[in-house]
């Protein structure tokens, strides 16, 4: 008999809805208990499902578990800044420290996404989310079972895959080979290029962003660099950060026409939904297309945590994001220079291509 052909069709939608569940789930029910101060915790615990998305099941559990981890250790690092003054000193040191923590383990994870856009995007949010010592518990809480949550639903495609999957199994998309890993990798100089890459290029960013009297959030222009700055023997191109530009600008339209209209809590949820979906569908297709629906999930879900005038979120978005984009490339030049002067590849910028 003749096998079917994997249905092209099909390709991401496993992934797509798991995302959307993980992060959407927790969300809906904080709104429904009247918490919608706290959306911010339950979107950056839910982001622990898309990591390892193509991995056989076995491996998929260590990788969700130690990105779910990672992604509550940055937040609980950001609550503890937030309590404690949320100065801009201790957002920088914890910031190095995030960046450093997170390249080591999604280097040696091996993991899609390879840049530490979320853990970073989690400990900076929650540095600003105020929150008092009373909260500590409850915000625990929150973080700790929407991880665990986010963890189970990236695990659940392993028993439909153990029920459906004999019957009908061009119906799931192909799993990939299982990724060798080893700790041998953090004594690497190419790793260590790369952290002092993203540290660079996180603290000039957010410094030029804090020295604009006129511009908030520069918080965004950080998140710009990291997600736009290349993984470990990835190749840095200034692709990547005009994709970036181009799509967080009709995003941020996007977002401002929705907010505008003043949607309630349950639409905010919607749209989170949605986001998270289409986002992932696009994810390995265009990166610009994945922004047109990821920068309204996180403006949408940040404005219910921190409310603001959706213009000003506006002007802040695409001026931090086009900051964070130029810091980008001019990292890539100085890079290229110190790549021709020694003869080599830097390990952020070896001949694999990013776009």
């Amino acid at each position: 008999m003749t096998t079917p052909a994997h249905s092209t069709r099909t390709v991401n939608l496993e992934g797509a809805a798991r995302a959307a569940i993980a992060g959407g789930a927790p969300l809906a029910l904080l709104i429904a208990l009247g918490m919608p101060g706290y959306a911010a915790f339950a979107m950056f615990a839910g982001f622990t499902a898309i990591f390892g998305a193509t991995e056989p099941y076995r491996q998929r559990a260590v990788t969700t578990g130690v990105a779910g981890a990672m992604q509550a250790l940055c937040m609980f690092a950001g609550v503890g800044v937030s309590l404690a003054g949320s100065q801009l000193w201790m957002q920088a040191v914890g910031l190095v420290l995030v960046l450093v923590f997170a390249v080591c383990t999604l280097s040696t994870l091996r993991t899609i996404p390879a840049q530490p856009i979320f853990p970073t995007f989690a400990f900076v949010v929650s540095a600003l989310v105020p929150v008092k010592s009373a909260d500590l518990p409850l915000v625990a809480t929150i973080i700790v079972c929407s991880v665990v949550w986010a963890w189970l639903v990236a695990m659940s495609g392993s028993v439909l895959r153990l029920v459906l999957h004999p019957r009908a199994p061009h119906r799931f998309r192909p799993l990939a080979a299982p990724k060798h890993r080893t700790l041998a990798i953090l004594r690497t100089p190419a790793l260590w290029e790369t952290v002092a890459l993203n540290v660079v290029g996180a603290l000039v960013a957010g410094g030029i962003a804090e020295t604009i009297p006129w511009l908030g959030h520069p918080y965004w222009a950080v998140v710009a660099v990291v997600s736009t700055l290349p993984a470990l023997r990835q190749r840095h191109t200034v692709l990547r950060a005009f994709q970036r530009f181009i799509g967080t600008i009709g995003g941020t339209v996007i977002a401002v026409g929705i907010l505008l209209l003043e949607p309630s809590a349950w639409w905010i949820v919607l749209i989170a939904v949605i986001g998270q979906f289409f986002a992932e569908i696009f994810v390995a297709r265009h990166y610009a297309v994945t922004l047109l629906f990821l920068t309204p999930l996180a403006l949408a879900v940040s404005w219910l945590s921190l409310p603001e005038a959706p213009e000003l979120l506006a002007l802040d978005r695409i001026a931090q994001t086009t900051l964070g984009a130029l810091v980008s490339v001019a990292l890539l030049f100085v890079g290229r220079g110190i790549e021709r002067r020694r003869g080599r590849a830097l390990g952020a910028t070896s001949a694999i291509r990013t776009v």
